[in-house]
């Protein structure tokens, strides 16, 4: 018993080590947006309610959790991923829905930067 001890001893110097780097890293890569990690929101939040660039606050509210008609979704808090590909798909015209014609005209000033820092934005609220 003590001898298998002993030839297991080297090789649990590397794995211990292993598994605790492993597990920290799947809780930070899990631990969600940058948002949450103290990025700066600031610019996505002014790209967001400028009203000469796209004007998305004219309709989705200030903070984008209050539309001013019920039709129209109430985008904040969603996932800055989802955000980010349904506003490029606007932008690119690949995405057609009851709404379509003013989003794709919305989205076409900003570049996809901007789009991303509104996408940060809007999943932070």
């Amino acid at each position: 018993m003590k001898a298998n001890l002993l030839r297991l001893k080297p090789w649990a110097k590397f794995a211990v080590p292993l598994l605790l780097l492993n597990t920290t890293w799947c809780a930070f890569a899990a631990g969600g947006s940058d948002s949450d990690m103290g990025v700066d929101l600031s610019l996505g939040k002014a790209l967001y309610l400028a009203p000469g660039k796209g004007g998305c606050a004219t309709c989705h509210g200030t903070t984008g959790g209050e539309p001013i008609i019920d039709f129209y979704p109430k985008i904040a808090g969603q996932s800055e991923k989802y955000l980010f590909n349904q506003m490029m798909d606007y932008q690119q015209k690949r995405r057609k829905n009851g709404l379509f014609v003013p989003m794709e005209v919305a989205m076409q000033p900003y570049t996809e930067q901007e789009i991303a820092l509104i996408a940060q934005f809007l999943a932070s609220q």
